[in-house]
């Protein structure tokens, strides 16, 4: 299982559902062929370049084909991207903590009320500006609706927060997805308010 990128006053946490065996194997968070969650950091400016390119998604798949990607290579890489991340502020971790599934939408991926009462402990504990789903709206409303009721399936800010933390709603990132438009608004919204919380901070 990939560790947690978080640590205390993070600007943002993205959060997923469960962490595929494609990232498992190669190291490192979002790795699944045609997941566009580095290409939406990047293109709403939320990083300033793609933290994972497709050249570093191949060059750790060619490692893995040719037997180089060993532990102390995935360490590196790790540690390399979560540095440039909590340089950002940037944290990642996932509501279900428990398995890796070989897909994000293996019925087995689903979080557990245990899951997400853990998870709401995280982050009272440690307090990021923003918490941002990158879960499936369903998954997001299913998982928060009993004890948020104001939880539901509308992209961008909803309408409870979790501690300190507002909550945002950006929805899955997986090939998968149709409505890339949307998609595409949340996130832009989402790094318009993380400026203005940059300059109310200032």
């Amino acid at each position: 299982m990939l560790k947690e990128i978080l640590i205390q006053n993070l600007r943002v946490v993205f959060v997923g559902t469960t962490v595929t065996e494609i990232s498992d194997e190669l190291g490192f968070y979002y790795l699944t062929p045609k997941n566009r969650f580095w290409e939406m950091l990047e293109y709403a400016n939320i990083t300033p370049t793609m933290v994972i390119s497709q050249s570093d998604r191949k060059a750790l798949v060619g490692a893995k084909q040719t037997g180089v990607l060993d532990d102390l290579y995935k360490q590196f890489f790790f540690e390399k991207k979560e540095s440039t991340l909590l340089k950002l502020r940037i944290g990642l971790t996932d509501l279900n903590r428990r398995l890796v599934v070989s897909k994000d939408d293996d019925p087995s991926a689903e979080p557990t009320p245990d899951d997400i009462q853990k998870f709401i402990k995280k982050i009272e504990k440690y307090k990021p500006q923003i918490v941002a789903f990158v879960t499936s709206v369903e998954v997001f409303e299913k998982c928060f609706k009993r004890l948020y009721p104001t939880a539901n399936r509308e992209r961008g800010k909803q309408g409870f927060m979790i501690g300190n933390s507002e909550v945002w709603l950006l929805g899955s990132t997986s090939g998968r997805v149709k409505d890339t438009d949307a998609m595409e608004q949340a996130f832009g919204d989402l790094a318009d308010r993380l400026g203005s919380l940059k300059k109310e901070s200032a």
